[in-house]
């Protein structure tokens, strides 16, 4: 863990019209991992604004992520609440890791019709095999729009079954934290 005296202070986007429509929304704070270049090493929660209720008015797309919101909160019950108190809100997009999210459904979870889009982090090779097992065993949980990413940290973990439910892309490790250019990030 980094310490806080060596930790940046997070440079946040300014909310605009090109960053208002899309909040990146971190519900909880709480992971059962401990990946060697999680952004949330890199800053104090108390650096990142609470989302406010205009905030909400404005945007047209909320990112559920966390931590690990499937362990450690509810985001069936959050995209519901988010969608009936603001009906400018069309998608609420999840992010997970796949063996996280596999365990969810194993637990008899399905988020099919309340979330609108997965963004999956693959990341070790236990991931890998919980993808492609939720790809398999669980596809008629997945949400059914074109939203659906998984995210792949090494090559050699790139999964072998997709069935076009899933755009894979392989990523790197962000040594620092970089909020996406065309959202804000925020904190329930």
């Amino acid at each position: 863990m980094i310490s806080k005296k060596t930790r940046k202070a997070i440079q946040l986007n300014d909310r605009n019209e090109k960053t208002k429509g899309v909040i990146h929304l971190m519900v909880t704070s709480l992971c059962n991992r401990h990946c060697k270049y999680c952004c949330n090493r890199f800053y104090s929660l108390d650096d990142v604004p609470q989302v406010t209720d205009e905030e909400l008015k404005e945007a047209h797309t909320v990112c559920i992520t966390g931590g690990e919101p499937v362990v450690y909160s509810n985001p069936v019950a959050i995209a519901e609440w988010l969608k009936e108190h603001y009906s400018n809100i069309k998608r609420v997009i999840l992010y997970a890791n796949a063996e996280e999210l596999y365990e969810y459904f194993e637990d008899g979870h399905s988020i099919r019709d309340e979330i609108d889009g997965l963004s999956v982090s693959v990341k070790t090779i236990d991931d890998k095999f919980a993808f492609e097992d939720i790809v398999e065993k669980y596809w008629y949980k997945l949400p059914t729009s074109k939203n659906n990413r998984c995210y792949v940290f090494n090559k050699k973990l790139m999964p072998d079954i997709v069935r076009g439910y899933f755009t894979v892309t392989e990523r790197e490790w962000q040594k620092e934290f970089v909020p996406a250019d065309d959202s804000i990030f925020r904190r329930i």
